[in-house]
């Protein structure tokens, strides 16, 4: 086969061009950090860099879900806590004014604290996470509890179409996994109507009032059933902050896997990049020089 300097010219271009497109990819690895920088240097590792990523943005989506939900149930875990305290110094209070040395005076001045334990209690009813009613249910954008409470009237603030009075019903869940729901925390109705709180609070008050010692006395048992219904209550909001918590563990754990994984698929191994980068460079020397020296040869040096 004849084999002519223009043959022999543009086999050395291509073989260059080669080298130097090697050389280049290696250098762009090191400066990017990434092997992978478009689907069609590995189509296989590419869609599963896609695939990975799609699954951490919709673990970030869950991550921020229990984080909201977590700081929502605790502070409903520490208003359960207040409402129980409240409860224990009115049972207090109703013990210490049924006794044979208690008077009109002195129940009229625990009447007073009473009064003021069932304002604190409504008042935690309304709380506040953001802007929304912790307590207010599916209707968290209104307060779902009368401040001050009126005597004659119910508790809840909220009303229906017809204006009829309607207490806080519904417990709106999040979305904390991939089909893992909670509901955060319970409604108002259920921590402070039916467990019978505020109405015990308001009986109690009643009885101190009008110097009633039986009905000082009844209030006392519907106190402690109260403080039981708000201490049940007060374990299953436990229970509910241990499963947030416990998700959120397992969603950093899966999180950092995927992320482990992504960088295997996707970005550069430095030192194994340095090393190539070397040889590359090396080999498209050798290649220049070789090049060069046959290039450069003449009829003088075959003679």
């Amino acid at each position: 086969m004849r084999v002519t300097n223009q043959s022999i010219v543009r086999n050395s271009q291509r073989f260059l061009q080669q080298n130097l497109q090697g050389l280049e990819s290696a250098r762009e690895d090191i400066s990017s950090g990434l092997r992978l920088r478009k689907m069609s240097d590995a189509p296989s590792a590419g869609s599963e860099v896609m695939r990975t990523t799609s699954s951490m943005r919709a673990l970030a989506q869950f991550k921020r879900n229990a984080g909201i939900g977590g700081a929502r149930a605790g502070v409903a875990e520490g208003v359960l806590d207040q409402l129980t305290g409240a409860l224990g110094r009115a049972n207090e209070l109703a013990v210490s004014q049924s006794s044979a040395t208690a008077n009109p005076g002195t129940r009229a001045i625990a009447k007073a604290e009473v009064d003021q334990l069932l304002a604190y209690a409504v008042g935690i009813a309304n709380t506040k996470f953001g802007n929304e009613f912790l307590f207010g249910g599916t209707r968290s954008g209104e307060a779902p509890f009368r401040v001050p409470p009126t005597v004659a009237d119910g508790f809840s603030a909220l009303v229906d179409a017809s204006n009829n009075p309607v207490d806080p019903s519904g417990e709106p869940q999040i979305e904390i996994n991939d089909g893992q729901f909670v509901a955060p925390h319970h409604n108002g109705t259920q921590v402070f109507l039916d467990s019978d709180a505020l109405e015990s609070l308001r009986a109690l008050s009643t009885a101190l009032g009008s110097n009633d010692v039986a009905g000082i006395r009844s209030s006392i048992d519907r106190l402690v059933t109260a403080t039981d219904e708000v201490q049940t209550l007060l374990g299953e909001q436990g229970a509910r902050v241990n499963q947030i918590e416990n998700t959120q563990n397992t969603l950093t754990a899966v999180e950092l896997s995927l992320i482990a994984y992504r960088s295997d698929l996707r970005d550069t191994e430095v030192d194994k990049a340095m090393v190539e980068l070397v040889g590359k460079q090396t080999l498209y020397q050798a290649a220049m020089s070789a090049t060069s020296r046959i290039l450069g040869m003449s009829l003088a040096n075959y003679l």
